[in-house]
């Protein structure tokens, strides 16, 4: 197979984006209350199952965002070092809404060169990153 030819192939079976990272959660209405109210997240899509409930959500209810899955026996166990990185323009603003909602702030705003980070708990001790990247470089910019 000529290069012209592999690469029409690696265009039509490539991932295109990402879409959700699931979440086990306890509460799903808990679980969304924080994601709506703390982060401001709207409602992609919701499956109520006989043993689950699914709920997507995402900025501005367009993928990609969270999957929150709550299902019958599963108890959150949420892995001490992943975290779910959420691009926002205002860390520190954030941050004290979130905390002023009662909230888990796990550790205040930072600098790491110019990006401001934060990081905070949902209900179930998942982590999730605040950042606002704007000492990120943009996909093919020079570094």
């Amino acid at each position: 197979m000529d290069s012209e030819s592999r690469d029409r192939v690696r265009t039509a079976i490539s991932v295109t984006a990402v879409d959700h990272i699931r979440l086990d959660v306890a509460d799903i209405d808990v679980a969304e209350r924080f994601y709506a109210d703390g982060l401001g997240l709207s409602s992609v899509v919701r499956y109520d199952l006989a043993d689950r409930v699914i709920l997507q959500m995402a900025p501005g209810g367009r993928p990609a965002g969270v999957e929150l899955w709550q299902e019958r026996d599963l108890v959150p166990n949420p892995h001490p070092t992943h975290h779910v990185a959420f691009h926002v323009t205002d860390v520190p603003a954030l941050v004290e809404h979130i905390r002023a909602l009662g909230y888990r702030v796990v550790t205040e705003p930072f600098q790491i060169q110019r990006e401001t980070v934060a990081f905070v708990a949902d209900p179930d001790s998942h982590t999730i990153e605040l950042n606002d990247f704007l000492g990120r470089p943009t996909v093919g910019a020079p570094v």
